[in-house]
């Protein structure tokens, strides 16, 4: 048991904590005193506020539902346990990932920490790299935010799903068509071992250890649960900035834009709105049980493909996931990952919006 709890004193604190939040909630306050002066000056504050407090009211129900649904599994279910079940052919290994992400609903933050473990266990790098990219945007959470963000548009989920998967899939037989020859983790310290950033629960321990703590399983229940409560809280104040960021970035373009298509799109086609769209992804970093709804604020100003091309490539490559796999991975490993991605993702919704006639 104290190991246990020497795992959640030992498990990373980063992201917005409760001072700095107090801080942003007061500097949200004095801007919305102050928007009607503001907007006396030319400066839309108002509309920036209004259309941000929107999609924020949106986006809050699916990040906590995501967030929750993420801290249980990660709480509950090992990654040894994961990496043990996953087939070791490359074939079935690929399968085995797409089921895997459409089944495990975890957002892009707890996928990385899962991905590493299964690398570490062996497991095909094709099959462990093609989880990595489907999981956060075909599972169920995801899918489902997105059917809501976007009730005129049906078509989005399905899109998004079919062509996750089918990102996914290049990006892991790239790796299959071209093996990677160099160790691709940095060293052993630097994973989630159990114990090391991932609790470790009497439930998944081995026997010996299970029987050590059978006198204390009341103590051990209470343990899960403030450790689920723990990984909740985490998530949240490491989330929520990225959250709050990407909202106001939707807010000003949609404001600033308008409800037209932006003039430089008509003379230079979807191209331009593709790369557009996932450098925003990228620079945005939220989350992927809710940037659907952000999302959807651009359905008017940009095509479809660059849209999903926001929807695709950002739970795969933003910030904060570059940040992760960095802390694991080699730097030639984390620069290939990144390459791969911008240029199936980009290339992917090229072919799409050529289909369509854009």
């Amino acid at each position: 048991m104290t190991d246990v709890i020497q795992a959640e004193r030992q498990r990373p604190r980063r992201g917005l904590n409760f001072q700095q939040f107090l801080v942003t909630a007061l500097v949200t306050a004095m801007l919305i005193t102050a928007a009607p002066l503001l907007d006396a000056t030319g400066i839309p504050v108002s509309s920036i506020l209004s259309g941000s407090i929107g999609l924020m009211l949106q986006a809050c129900p699916f990040l906590l539902i995501g967030i929750l649904v993420s801290s249980a599994i990660e709480t509950f279910i090992s990654n040894d346990f994961i990496a043990r079940h996953f087939p070791r052919s490359t074939m079935g290994g690929l399968i085995a990932a797409i089921l895997a992400g459409l089944c495990i609903p975890v957002c892009d933050c707890a996928t990385v920490p899962v991905f590493a473990r299964l690398v570490h266990k062996g497991v095909p790098l094709a099959s462990a790299v093609t989880f990595l990219c489907a999981a956060p945007i075909i599972n169920p959470v995801v899918i489902w935010s997105t059917w809501f963000a976007f009730p005129d548009k049906p078509e989005m989920p399905i899109l998004r799903f079919i062509f996750g998967i089918i990102v996914s899939i290049v990006i892991g037989l790239s790796f299959v068509i071209f093996p990677h020859r160099e160790e691709v983790l940095r060293n052993a310290a630097s994973l989630p071992e159990q114990g090391r950033g991932h609790v470790v629960h009497e439930g998944l321990r081995a026997p010996e250890a299970s029987a050590e703590a059978h006198d204390d399983s009341r103590n051990g229940a209470t343990l899960r649960i403030r450790c689920f409560m723990q990984h909740a809280y985490h998530d949240m104040f490491q989330i929520v900035p990225y959250m709050l960021t990407g909202i106001l970035l939707a807010s000003c373009i949609r404001v600033i834009g308008g409800s037209n298509v932006p003039s430089w799109l008509q003379d230079h086609g979807s191209a331009i709105a593709i790369a557009f769209m996932m450098a925003l992804a990228f620079v945005s970093s939220l989350c992927s049980s809710s940037d659907a709804v952000i999302a959807r604020g651009f359905g008017t100003l940009f095509p479809v493909p660059a849209v999903l091309g926001f929807l695709v490539f950002g739970p795969i490559l933003d910030i904060k996931n570059v940040l992760m796999l960095r802390a694991m991975f080699t730097r030639r490993f984390v620069l290939r990952i990144a390459l791969s991605t911008i240029a199936v993702c980009f290339g992917v919704m090229l072919a799409l919006a050529g289909i369509m006639g854009l």
